[in-house]
């Protein structure tokens, strides 16, 4: 792994030495390009920057909304189950009057076929 570093390392100054020095641009010219390379590069970071900046924001807004959605869609939901529960409610009571009546008249029909049967 040293060995790798510094073959790695000698490349990168010996590439750069024989770069400059056979380079078709002046030094003035190779500084300009630079400085315009790292100010171009500079101001895409800055793009990206502002971008993810957006997205944060925008993500947020959309949980945001999604939370206010989600507490509408609970109480409209638990709105309309309590409006079920209200009018159900009589039929519920007829079905159980007439539950309890059937119950009853078999209890009273029970009654009636045990007496005569013991005669």
């Amino acid at each position: 792994m040293k060995h790798f570093l510094l073959g790695t390392l000698s490349g990168v100054v010996l590439g750069g030495v024989y770069g400059l020095l056979k380079t078709p641009r002046t030094g003035k010219e190779n500084q300009d390009m630079l400085k315009n390379y790292i100010d171009d590069t500079t101001d895409h970071v800055k793009d990206v920057n502002e971008k993810v900046g957006d997205l944060k924001i925008a993500i947020q807004n959309l949980t945001d909304e999604g939370m206010k959605l989600q507490t509408e869609f609970m109480t409209d939901i638990q709105n309309l189950s309590n409006e079920y529960l209200y009018e159900a409610q009589p039929r519920v009571e007829r079905i159980k009057r007439k539950a309890d009546k059937i119950n009853k008249d078999i209890e009273v029909a029970t009654v009636n076929i045990k007496s005569t049967t013991t005669k």
